[in-house]
């Protein structure tokens, strides 16, 4: 037994000095110290500026310069929700206008395998947490489609099928990826995995928890594991729709 224990048992039992603890505990969550209007208003103040200006100066000073760093280019009106991701490889990363990236994201983009990896996101993508990209040929995601937070996008197979070749931690061959190109105005569900050769038609969704791991047709539904078409959605979206959003971007 510690001092401690010995104390919270003699507390407990109403015993010795130990019996005042209780009332003197609630006597101190009874006391309120005066509130200087002045001196507090300021305190809550610069505790407000502080919250809204600090994440704002991490992003430009810090965060934004960081990423447009390690990327080839980066739009307009980047949205950085947090730390940037964590980036690993060589590989080539453009970034559209408009693009939004939630926190704790991991991105390895290259492999010891490849020398051409790329990862091109358009503009007005939505990009939630904790998204992984793994690329060895290339990822390109279309304009305006939303991943939301867990998304994982694959186009290779992370390790060697062959069982010798993962028992001695060798390295899986080029051949063995293939590109993942996801179109324009897709919804990638909570969880969703987007596997290697897999195209992703424009304005289709793909359900949360789903494993897509073959090609999906423009507007539709998909679910399950592996990812199967559950139903056809309403072709209403038109080129003419994409002209205007073009036109209110050129004149903002």
């Amino acid at each position: 037994m510690t001092v401690l224990d010995d104390m919270l048992i003699a507390a407990g039992r109403d015993r010795g000095l130990m019996r005042y603890a209780k009332p003197a505990w609630r006597w101190a969550n009874q006391v309120r110290l005066p509130v200087f209007r002045p001196v507090f208003g300021a305190l809550y103040a610069e505790r407000q500026l502080r919250a809204m200006w600090w994440p704002l100066l991490a992003k430009f000073f810090y965060r934004e310069p960081l990423l447009r760093y390690r990327c080839e280019s980066v739009g307009r009106r980047l949205q950085l929700e947090g730390v940037i991701p964590e980036i690993g490889g060589d590989g080539r990363i453009v970034i559209g206008n408009n693009v939004r990236i939630g926190p704790l994201c991991s991105w390895d983009i290259g492999h010891k395998v490849s020398t051409g990896a790329e990862l091109i996101i358009g503009d007005d993508v939505s990009v939630n947490y904790q998204n992984i990209m793994s690329v060895v040929t290339s990822v390109h995601i279309g304009a305006r489609t939303m991943l939301a937070g867990g998304v994982s996008i694959y186009d290779n197979p992370s390790h060697p099928m062959s069982p010798r070749r993962r028992f001695f931690h060798e390295p899986f061959e080029l051949d063995e990826c293939a590109p993942v190109v996801i179109g324009r105005n897709c919804w990638i569900g909570s969880k969703a995995f987007v596997l290697k050769g897999v195209t992703i038609g424009d304005n289709s969704i793909v359900a949360a928890g789903s494993v897509v791991t073959k090609s999906v047709p423009a507007n539709v539904l998909v679910g399950g594991v592996p990812a199967k078409v559950l139903r056809d959605l309403p072709a209403d979206l038109t080129e003419a729709d994409w002209d205007i959003v073009t036109v209110v971007r050129a004149q903002g």
